[in-house]
């Protein structure tokens, strides 16, 4: 899917954003559940509206937790 020519704040659907992370959707669907994970977004209030993660805020989450692993190992 090209990921190295992603603008930062495109928008990727639940789906393509654990493609992007390398889990699973419903380990992001767990995450949102329990307030944890990276930032997203419903763009409307509507019962169906899809949730959706920016790039940049699925790099930052990645970055956070490659920080906090350091820290562990050191």
């Amino acid at each position: 899917m090209g990921w190295y020519a992603v603008n930062p704040r495109a928008k990727l659907t639940a789906k393509q954003a654990a493609l992007y992370l390398g889990v699973s959707e419903s380990l992001l669907r767990k995450w949102r559940g329990e307030h944890y994970g990276p930032v997203f977004y419903r763009p409307t209030d509507a019962p169906n509206c899809p949730v959706l993660y920016e790039v940049a805020d699925l790099d930052v989450f990645v970055a956070q937790r490659k920080r906090k692993a350091a820290q562990h190992a050191a």
